[in-house]
C-alpha cells in the first residue's frame, strides 16, 4: 500500500490509491502547462516537444493503469524511488558551466544527446503502458520493445539525460548528487527486480537475458 509510515490507515486502500493517481495527474498536468509556457524560451525546439510528451505520456498512464498484482511497502518500495525520482530536478537548481555551453555547437550537442536519451525514457514508458509505477509494484510483465534489449530502459534514459543535464550545470556538488542518483536508480532496479521475480517467474528467463549491471 502506498503509505510507508501508516498514516492514512484510516482510509480504505482502494480510496488511497485513487487519490494518489489523481494528485500526480494534477502534478504532472501543472507541469505540462508550465512546459507548454517555455516554448518561446527552448533554444533546442526537439527538446521541448520530448519534454512535453513525456509529461503527456505520463499522464496518460496513470490515467489507464492496472490495479498491481503486488502493491509497493514500505519505505524502501515507496520513499526511495520517489527520492530517485524527483532528485533529477535538483540538477536544474545549478547555473549553467558557461565554459562548457561557451560554443553554441557544444551546447547544441549537449541538448540534441538530451533528447535521445529523453525519447528511449519515452519508449520505455510508452511500453509499459498500463503496468507503469514510479514506486515498486508489480502489474503485468513486459517484454517487448526496449525491454528485449536493456531491463531498465526508463531508468537508463534517465540517467543519461541526467548525466547531459549536470554535464551543461557542472559543479562538484552537482557531480556528486548525480552519483546518488545512479546508486538510488540502481537499488530501485535490484527491488524491482526481486519484486518481479517473485510475482512473475517467467521474468527471469526472459527479461532477465536483457542487458543490466547484474544477472537477473
Amino acid at each position: 500500500m502506498f503509505d510507508p509510515f501508516g498514516w492514512f490507515d484510516f482510509l480504505p486502500e482502494r480510496l488511497r490509491h485513487r487519490l494518489l493517481q489523481a494528485f500526480v495527474i494534477a502534478v504532472c498536468a501543472a507541469l505540462l502547462a508550465l512546459r507548454v509556457r517555455e516554448w518561446p524560451h527552448f533554444l533546442f525546439k526537439p527538446l521541448w516537444f520530448a519534454e512535453v510528451l513525456i509529461y503527456v505520456v505520463f499522464i496518460w498512464m496513470y490515467a489507464v493503469r492496472i490495479e498491481p498484482v503486488d502493491r509497493s511497502r514500505g519505505v524502501r518500495e515507496i520513499v526511495l524511488p520517489l527520492v530517485a525520482g524527483a532528485l533529477p530536478f535538483a540538477f536544474l537548481l545549478f547555473p549553467l558551466n558557461r565554459e562548457i555551453v561557451s560554443t553554441k555547437e557544444r551546447a547544441m550537442a549537449l541538448f540534441a544527446a538530451m533528447t535521445l536519451f529523453t525519447f528511449l525514457t519515452i519508449w520505455g514508458m510508452f511500453t509499459l503502458r498500463r503496468a507503469f509505477s514510479v514506486t515498486v509494484e508489480a502489474r503485468t510483465l513486459v517484454t517487448g520493445g526496449p525491454y528485449r534489449l536493456v531491463r531498465h530502459p526508463i531508468y537508463t534514459g534517465e540517467v543519461l539525460t541526467g548525466g547531459m543535464v549536470v554535464i551543461l550545470r557542472f559543479t562538484p556538488a552537482n557531480a556528486a548528487l548525480f552519483a546518488v542518483f545512479i546508486a538510488l536508480q540502481l537499488v530501485r532496479s535490484r527491488l524491482e527486480e526481486q519484486k518481479l521475480i517473485r510475482v512473475f517467474p517467467a521474468y527471469r528467463d526472459s527479461v532477465g537475458k536483457s542487458w543490466w549491471f547484474w544477472k537477473a
